[in-house]
């Protein structure tokens, strides 16, 4: 999987809405947007969630949205970002340096609802009021978390401690999953702990992601 830890656009002039963690803060934009950095910056992602747009393109580099989640781009080093869409809205931008983490072959997705239906004594439900469906997934990923990827975890830390959801790209592993995108926290980000290997700077960890809105 491909996953984006460190979102150098919370350290730029966008607005507080599209750096919110929360998709429905949308952002209005027409047709443009130009992102200025706090300094120049590596990036080879969008992350892109909650949009009415199918057509991203960024500093020339063109992406087709589908779902929300993460879209890789070639490496650039910038200190700003012209998007040009047909988008006239968005919830959440995000760009930086996107790691790859192999995961191991056994996949768990699983499709959850927080609605709670009620069963009477004489058989019949009563469905339950308000309630959100939402997809979850697990992955192991064994030994395959380097220096480069740790640092990555540090760097962005900041935010992913206040608990901002990733944007992941699963492309990697949707032969053997229902969905290939996902924007999701995991469920123990305020305590990200890993498996240190014996010989190598090599880090094991089992994520457990919730998808978010």
């Amino acid at each position: 999987m491909y996953i984006l830890f460190n979102d150098v656009i919370q350290y730029s002039n966008a607005s507080d809405s599209l750096k919110s963690p929360m998709l429905s803060d949308i952002t209005n934009i027409n047709n443009t947007l130009t992102i200025t950095f706090d300094s120049t910056r590596n990036i080879n992602c969008i992350g892109i969630g909650n949009t009415n747009g199918t057509i991203f393109t960024v500093n020339s580099q063109q992406v087709n949205f589908t779902e929300n989640g993460l879209y890789l781009l070639n490496n650039q080093s910038v200190n700003q970002i012209t998007i040009t869409t047909n988008a006239t809205y968005i919830g959440r931008l995000a760009t930086g340096q996107a790691v790859n983490i192999p995961t191991s072959i056994a996949k768990e997705p699983a499709y959850n609802s927080t609605s709670e239906p009620r069963v009477t004594l004489s058989g019949q439900i009563i469905q339950g009021k308000g309630g959100y469906n939402y997809r979850s997934i697990s992955l192991d990923s064994r030994y395959k978390i380097n220096e480069t990827i740790m640092n990555e975890i540090k760097n962005g830390y900041k935010y992913i401690g206040k608990g901002y959801p990733f944007f992941i790209d699963l492309t990697d592993e949707s032969y053997k999953l229902p969905f290939n995108k996902l924007y999701a926290i995991d469920n123990a980000q305020q305590n990200l702990s890993f498996e240190s290997g014996v010989k190598k700077y090599l880090y094991s960890r089992r994520w457990n992601f919730r998808e978010c809105f």
